[in-house]
């Protein structure tokens, strides 16, 4: 319920942070839809399937071995929402049907995923697909679930998964500066305003430094100038970060590992950090089905 209230309000945030600072901040990345779409991500065995069988009640594999999710796993959790239900008891509409927030599965990033290693590109894919993603962190020991650089980091797992996303944002963006300039070489009528050059340099720089481009300060033409030429960059879409402890750091409520997953997510674009425990929640939703 927790990640699903955070998805659903994030542009309410938004709207009292703007109020309580007084600043004019530019437009956010991305367009209006009817329907929140997030994916789950992460390395390989980090929890992600199972916290999507969590999260949705539906029965998605979750074998101990990296890439057992292969295509991705869609589903939708019902919004829960009080003044839904209050105009729904005032009116007694005879629908009944709530916002819903679609959820995505995606199969394990790993080192060289944007240069196609694993099964890198098709899921790199599948993300762009994505309003918004729950990136999850593995911060538990356990050895009967292997991790795919044999130990413990979360900071390291972090970072490979910045790498990777920078880096297919690199492409893309690369390929979309070609294809403009490439029409202004067929037609040199059609020039390219100084704002593009300004935007796709800009956003160059900032990949090639492994910096996400919604932690960039943007004016509210460069917001613009960004959805119309590079709308589909992963590193543009807000993130929620999950990070899945064991039972007994989740009940007492410390990690070693908290600060600084707090402190990387601060200098890398900031976001929202929930702590949980998938192996906890587990136990207790064992607990409800008996």
């Amino acid at each position: 319920a927790e990640l699903v209230a955070a998805a659903a309000a994030a542009p309410a945030a938004a709207k009292k942070s703007k109020k309580t600072t007084g600043l004019n901040e530019a437009p956010r990345f991305g367009r209006v839809r009817s329907n929140l779409k997030m994916g789950v991500l992460g390395l390989p065995n980090v929890g992600k399937s199972s916290l999507f069988n969590l999260l949705t009640e539906q029965s998605a594999a979750a074998e101990n071995y990296p890439f057992c999710t292969i295509d991705p796993n869609e589903s939708r959790c019902p919004v829960p929402d009080l003044r839904f239900d209050w105009l729904c008891d005032l009116w007694q509409s005879p629908s009944r049907i709530p916002a819903y927030l679609h959820i995505t599965d995606i199969a394990g990033l790993i080192k060289g995923a944007s240069e196609g290693a694993g099964l890198g590109n098709a899921f790199l894919s599948h993300i762009q697909a994505v309003d918004g993603l729950y990136h999850v962190v593995r911060a538990f020991d356990n050895p009967e679930v292997i991790h795919v650089d044999d130990s413990i980091d979360p900071i390291r797992d972090m970072n490979t998964i910045m790498y990777e996303l920078c880096r297919k944002d690199t492409v893309y963006v690369d390929s979309m500066r070609a294809k403009r300039e490439a029409d202004v070489k067929k037609d040199p009528k059609n020039k390219l305003p100084p704002v593009f050059f300004t935007v796709m340099d800009k956003v160059k720089d900032m990949l090639d430094k492994n910096i996400p481009l919604r932690s960039g300060t943007w004016t509210i033409e460069e917001v613009a100038k960004i959805n119309e030429l590079v709308p589909q960059c992963i590193t543009l879409k807000p993130i929620v970060y999950l990070v899945n402890l064991d039972s007994k750091s989740f009940k007492r409520k410390a990690n070693k590992w908290l600060v600084p997953i707090n402190e990387w997510v601060t200098a890398h674009g900031g976001g929202q950090i929930i702590p949980m425990s998938v192996d906890w929640e587990q136990g207790l939703w064992r607990g409800k089905e008996e």
